[in-house]
């Protein structure tokens, strides 16, 4: 499996529901949700070729009704994905994070609040 699949089954399983997304999320979805975009995918080398492990920057947004519950959802992503683990088939490292940081935008229907995180993720 690839590391964008196995990304997201980890934060699944950390935030307890399925609406987490790759770039593009289905119009009317219930909050919260989690967008993700890879940032930065680069890819270390020897002599030989290309290196196994790499470590990919992710930006991952959570969006959601209230600033709290953003900001908790983020918090709870990050501690559960600095654990080093196994996720189908894909081995990760200790993932870092930087931010959250605090966005948001008027909507139609009011404030989205948004919490922002880059995963420098490191995988093999």
């Amino acid at each position: 499996m690839d590391m964008p699949a196995a990304l997201r089954a980890r934060i699944v399983t950390a935030l307890g529901h399925t609406r987490v997304y790759w770039t593009i999320v289905p119009q009317a979805a219930a909050f919260p949700y989690v967008r993700m975009q890879v940032v930065s995918d680069i890819r270390p080398e020897h002599l030989g070729g290309y290196d196994g492990a790499r470590v990919s920057r992710v930006q991952v947004d959570i969006f959601a009704a209230t600033y709290s519950e953003a900001r908790s959802a983020s918090e709870t992503m990050i501690a559960a994905l600095a654990t080093p683990a196994t996720a189908n088939g894909v081995q990760f490292g200790r993932i870092k994070a930087e931010g959250p940081r605090d966005l948001g935008e008027d909507t139609s229907t009011g404030f989205t609040h948004r919490a922002s995180t880059d995963l420098l993720v490191e995988h093999r």
